[in-house]
């Protein structure tokens, strides 16, 4: 049980960590390199199927 309780502390430290760092990097993106925020939210949004064909592919090359 203790494992597991601090397996979920890693992951959610990691997912917080995640977020804040995509936050300050869409912050310096939009007020240093003038991008608007809907062009970043788009390409974010256009990124998302590229990742997940990506952690798909790696994955199936893993397991063989």
């Amino acid at each position: 049980m203790d494992s597991l309780n601090l397996r979920f502390r890693y992951v959610l430290a990691f997912l917080i960590g995640a977020v804040i760092t995509a936050a300050a990097l869409r912050h310096g993106v939009h007020t240093y390199g003038g991008i608007s925020r809907e062009d970043i939210r788009a390409g974010a949004l256009m990124a998302i199927p590229a990742v997940a064909l990506a952690i798909m592919f790696f994955r199936r090359k893993r397991q063989r």
